[in-house]
């Protein structure tokens, strides 16, 4: 009679085991294609990306209203055609801006 009720209990467990793979199962994954995403800097400038053959794809500007005088910031997502950077300028002055960039891939 034991073993049948430890053999009950453990049949009883395999349709809670079951449902809780296929919950894991549903929750989508963050990136389909399982690509890392690591944040590398980059020895070169984003000038030196684009004398390359990089191509600006995306980019913004805003200004901080919160310091004085106000700062400007700029970002750039570049691609090769299978790698994609992003890079960021502070507070440009004319011809003398440093960026960085960081790989996305």
């Amino acid at each position: 009679m034991r073993k049948f009720t430890l053999l009950l209990a453990l049949l009883v467990m395999i349709p809670t085991a079951v449902e809780a793979q296929a919950r894991r199962q549903r929750v989508p994954d963050p990136d389909p294609q399982h690509r890392a995403t690591d944040w590398v800097p980059l020895s070169q400038s984003m000038t030196e990306l684009l004398n390359t053959g990089w191509k600006i794809i995306s980019h913004t500007n805003y200004r901080t209203e919160m310091y004085n005088p106000n700062t400007e910031s700029f970002s750039f997502i570049l691609t090769n055609g299978d790698r994609y950077v992003l890079c960021m300028i502070d507070d440009p002055v004319m011809n003398n801006s440093t960026s960085k960039c960081r790989a996305l891939n």
